[in-house]
């Protein structure tokens, strides 16, 4: 099940993207160094080629792109800010991969298998030394770990009746947030989830606000200070927004609103910070990340980041 690749990495230099590098093969080929010098700021997808791409905060005009081959999703940032790890669609399989940011090669760590399918929302451990992410298996979906070399697998937290989906990791790297419910398409309640032993303890069974927002769409984080949680909520119409929920009250507010696009869709909030959150949203059709105070409400704006979907913001 597990399988150890190498594949060439290509550095674009074209209008903002102002990266060097040396080009790079298909196989164990390298590719180049990357001369964008990334200490904090956005890793994130580009929904025409599916690629991974890298832009640091100081000047979010510049932009890496970190793998080539397309079917790259969910990518998020260690914290030392070193690697990247994604998840990427090859055929009918999926695998774990992980990039420098200063470019090179890709390695994938684990291979989808007939009990491990669908792998998907990938984070590192805080030591670095693991990958936590969902996976499906039968009609559910769990919590698994692997060893950043490629070792180790186990099913860390789910069951046959019970899934999980979306970790991110507290600030103390020894337990996440993640969503539960009967089915990974109806994850409707956060629980938190011991690193070491998989142990769930509840935290709410109450998202929402006024029967919107019931249901976590793509993607909760927890906030860097642990008090609170962004996901995107679907709404009773089937469009998405972002909502933030306070751990400690339960109380729920919703953040995005867009009146005269209903149709729009908010995903994946990624904190910004302990006071914003950044999300992609498809607003005017447009696919691009905006950030937002996270004690807004019912409100919009915000562009950041263009031609730009599923953004983490790290370390």
């Amino acid at each position: 099940m597990r399988a150890i690749g190498l594949f060439g990495v290509v550095i674009l230099l074209s209008g903002c993207e102002l990266l060097a590098g040396g080009g790079g093969g298909s196989g164990g080929g390298g590719g180049g160094n990357n001369t964008l010098s990334f200490a904090r700021g956005y890793v994130f997808v580009r929904k025409d080629d599916r690629n991974v791409y890298l832009a640091d905060e100081k000047d979010l005009q510049v932009t890496a792109r970190l793998t080539a081959g397309g079917g790259a999703r969910h990518p998020s940032i260690s914290s030392d800010a070193k690697r990247v790890v994604f998840a990427r669609q090859t055929g009918a399989d999926t695998e774990l991969a992980t990039v420098a940011t200063t470019g090179g090669s890709t390695t994938a760590v684990l291979t989808s298998g007939p009990d491990v399918k669908n792998l998907r929302n990938p984070i590192f451990s805080k030591d670095m030394t693991k990958i936590f992410f969902v996976y499906d298996t039968g009609t559910s979906s769990k919590l698994g770990e692997i060893n950043v070399d490629g070792t180790g697998f186990r099913s860390l937290a789910g069951g046959s009746t019970f899934s999980y989906g979306s970790p991110s990791l507290y600030s103390d790297g020894r337990s996440m947030l993640a969503g539960g419910g009967n089915s990974s398409s109806a994850l409707s309640q956060l629980e938190r989830i011991d690193a070491a032993t998989g142990m769930p303890t509840p935290v709410t069974n109450t998202l929402g606000l006024n029967f919107e927002g019931q249901q976590i769409a793509n993607r909760v984080v927890v906030s860097p200070d642990g008090t609170k949680a962004a996901y995107d909520g679907r709404l009773t119409a089937g469009s998405t927004r972002i909502f933030v929920v306070n751990l400690t009250t339960q109380a729920v507010t919703r953040l995005t609103d867009y009146p005269a696009d209903p149709n729009a869709n908010d995903s994946f909030p990624t904190w910004v910070g302990n006071d914003k959150i950044g999300f992609s949203s498809d607003i005017g059709g447009n696919d691009q990340v905006y950030v937002l105070p996270a004690t807004s409400t019912n409100t919009s704006g915000g562009l950041t980041l263009p031609s730009a979907v599923e953004p983490w913001y790290g370390p």
